[in-house]
């Protein structure tokens, strides 16, 4: 098993079918997408539903971006490719190179049939087909706000047909589609019961964790369990699937920050390369050091959910006596941006091309428990917007 694929399988089990989905306007926006997509292909039209929720997303963000003057946000993407443009049409919208390459729409893909508004032949997400549920939820979003004269679904399928042109920015159907759209402006009350009602109907052991984790991201005294103190909301087994979870990326930062302190010998080598036969830096033995502290750690809560026990077999592999044995094993699972011949560490085809660890890390450890999945944090956000608390 892959690492990626127990770092998934841990964040499932701390917050079930929510994917990376952190406001609920994004949900609206990919269902909208799904909806407007399958009008389009009734009509006759060969289209995707990921190239039309790209497109409508990207025009959300761009009437967002601008009635706020082009500012920063969290809750959008790809200010700086949508800025300055003149042309609002589908075509443009739609360019395999107009927005971004990691839409919100990514974040949905779980979600949506997790949550029961799409039905699906497939995980991917042209698969995808609205359901009742699902439309349910797109006609309270749009709650009857009309775009010249049309439903906002219809209004949004002409536009990708070139039948229709975006209403003028000093008009009332501007304004609409501008509210409707913009992941700015919070989802009509109605909608958003509609998405909490799908977030925990049901009676099965995924809905449970879902509403644990809810009611414990509502609760006043958050700092009481940051030192993983059990939270009353939370069923133990859960409990313990998030406290492993949170070691176990522990783990894999430090696997990873490890991976990177080599790499950034190497980059200064000519030519680029390591021989394992020669005495380690200080900075490769000190970041062994934290690895084996991180695997003592996961190891010593005795509790591994992970499928055969995958998780357990890295961390000990993780605490192998001899240190350049412990930097072959990883190697031998990367071969990305390096890789090892024999006793030699060698580039590989992503060497040089650096990303962030803890790209999904929580933002602040003051209010949960350190390293725990970042999907408790994106469950506390969520409620912050069903309660009208997030910043405009």
């Amino acid at each position: 098993m892959r690492l990626s694929s127990i770092v998934r399988n841990f964040n499932d089990l701390a917050v079930p079918g929510l994917g990376g989905v952190k406001y609920a306007k994004s949900v609206f926006l990919a269902c909208l997408g799904v909806d407007v997509a399958n009008k389009v292909r009734d009509s006759g039209k060969k289209v995707t539903n990921i190239e039309v929720t790209n497109a409508i997303e990207a025009l959300a963000c761009y009437l967002a971006y601008s009635a706020t003057n082009w500012e920063a946000n969290d809750r959008l993407r790809g200010r700086t490719k949508l800025s300055n443009q003149p042309f609002l049409t589908y075509k443009i919208f739609s360019g395999s190179n107009f927005y971004v390459t990691q839409p919100m729409r990514m974040r949905t893909v779980q979600a949506l049939p997790s949550l029961g508004f799409v039905d699906s032949k497939g995980e991917r997400f042209n698969s995808f087909s609205l359901n009742q549920q699902g439309n349910d939820f797109v006609v309270a979003a749009c709650a009857d706000i009309k775009c010249n004269r049309l439903s906002i679904s219809e209004f949004l399928a002409r536009w990708v047909k070139n039948e229709i042109k975006l209403p003028s920015s000093n008009t009332n159907s501007y304004k609409e589609l501008r509210f409707v759209l913009s992941p700015l402006d919070r989802l009509e009350q109605h909608a958003l019961h509609v998405f909490i009602q799908a977030l925990l109907s049901g009676d099965n052991e995924s809905v449970r964790r879902r509403k644990g984790v809810l009611d414990w991201v509502k609760s006043k005294n958050l700092h009481r369990y940051v030192n993983w103190s059990k939270p009353p909301f939370i069923e133990q087994a859960h409990f313990d699937d998030l406290k492993s979870g949170a070691f176990f990326f522990s783990l894999r930062n430090k696997s990873l920050d490890l991976l990177n302190v080599i790499e950034a010998e190497i980059t200064s080598l000519n030519p680029p390369r390591l021989e394992l036969t020669q005495a380690l830096s200080h900075s490769i033995h000190d970041a062994v050091r934290m690895l084996k502290e991180a695997a003592n750690a996961f190891l010593n809560l005795k509790h591994d959910p992970s499928a055969s026990k995958e998780a357990t077999y890295f961390a000990k592999q993780c605490l192998q006596k001899n240190d350049t044995d412990i930097i072959k094993f990883l190697l031998e699972r990367d071969e990305v941006v390096l890789r090892c011949r024999g006793a030699q560490i060698l580039p590989a085809a992503a060497f040089g091309k650096p990303e962030p660890v803890n790209n999904d890390d929580i933002e602040d450890d003051s209010l949960f428990p350190k390293g725990i999945s970042f999907r408790v944090l994106n469950m506390y956000v969520l409620n912050q917007d069903f309660e009208n608390k997030l910043e405009k």
